[in-house]
């Protein structure tokens, strides 16, 4: 009896935790609220980069270095990208050395990198408006962290 008892505990358990494993890889679509994209400024409007391509992203500061005042920041968003779309990115920032990286959102341009170097770590920051406030510059950077995730997570989905 007690053999039978641990054998339906341990299962119930290990249904238990399927459930709860499946359960965090399932996606919100409701929680996609963002879509970057990355463009080559004055080229073909195609992305070289699309919402799938991103796995991670970050958020820091830069000094301007055109002022005194060292409380006067701009704000900067480093994305990381799958190993596929690193490649890519290799690639276009060899070929295209001294073109400019456009970070679009919803039609609109939300950040820039200019290529100087070849980009071989799969890392890519973008600086922000200049007039970003730091709490406008936090919820980007928080819808945009929020909605990769689950973009990530509907991506695993229709693979598997």
């Amino acid at each position: 009896m007690k053999i039978l008892k641990f054998l339906l505990r341990l299962t119930f358990l290990v249904f238990l935790i399927t459930l709860l494993s499946c359960r965090s890889q399932r996606f919100d679509p409701s929680k996609i609220t963002m879509r970057p994209r990355v463009f080559i400024e004055n080229a073909a409007p195609v992305p070289i980069i699309d919402e799938y391509d991103f796995i991670g992203v970050q958020i820091g500061t830069i000094d301007n270095i055109f002022t005194e005042d060292t409380g006067d920041r701009t704000y900067a968003l480093w994305f990381t990208l799958d190993r596929r779309s690193a490649i890519t990115l290799q690639k276009e920032s060899i070929r295209r050395r001294g073109q400019a990286l456009q970070l679009i959102i919803a039609g609109q341009v939300v950040g820039f990198h200019v290529l100087q170097q070849a980009i071989t770590n799969g890392v890519i920051p973008f600086v922000l408006s200049n007039n970003l406030t730091e709490e406008n510059a936090m919820m980007l950077y928080q819808e945009l962290a929020q909605s990769i995730t689950h973009l990530q997570a509907e991506l695993n989905d229709k693979k598997g």
